[in-house]
């Protein structure tokens, strides 16, 4: 079952705890805390997924482009060259938005293409399959409710809200 947020107040959420190089500050970064790589598309690295709607710090929402709640950028604990990972701590952040999710480039540039297309074939790859109690089948991570619809904050896999089965968008 999802959880209810309301804009505005503050949550213990799970954060990714880094401290940059070279300077050596502190931030707290909330993600969905579901370690894991995704070699389907390319990625082998172990890491964590940012949930874009808490609070960051400013400097961390340029670093992780995460203006909006959707990023690129994910938490890699056992390499950066921007920051090194602590811990995951729980954290009361507060909730700036409902939405938030994967962002995947709409017209991706040459090198991020064989990427991107191996991501809509993994994405059609479950088109079809159910959400019980509203939870992706990849992983099981709380679906969101955006614009009549379902999606998983993780991988933006889709589901009719009705059906509860993942759609192609």
């Amino acid at each position: 079952m999802s959880e209810e947020f309301q804009i505005g107040e503050y949550y213990w959420r799970p954060c990714a705890e880094i401290m940059t190089i070279p300077d050596g500050r502190i931030y707290y970064i909330p993600v969905f805390e579901h370690l894991h790589a995704d070699r389907q598309f390319d990625f082998p690295e172990e890491h964590y997924h940012i949930d874009g709607r808490f609070e960051m710090e400013p400097r961390m929402k340029q670093q992780f482009n995460c203006w909006d709640g959707y990023t690129a950028a994910v938490i890699v604990p056992e390499s950066s060259s921007n920051y090194s990972f602590l811990s995951i701590a729980k954290t009361k952040v507060k909730c700036e938005r409902y939405d938030t999710g994967l962002r995947v480039p709409e017209h991706p540039t040459e090198k991020q293409l064989p990427k991107v297309e191996k991501y809509r074939d993994w994405y059609k790859s479950y088109i079809g399959k159910k959400c019980e109690g509203k939870l992706c089948p990849h992983f099981g991570t709380a679906m969101l409710e955006k614009d009549g619809l379902l999606v998983c904050p993780m991988h933006n896999l889709t589901a009719d809200l009705q059906t509860l089965e993942i759609i192609n968008t």
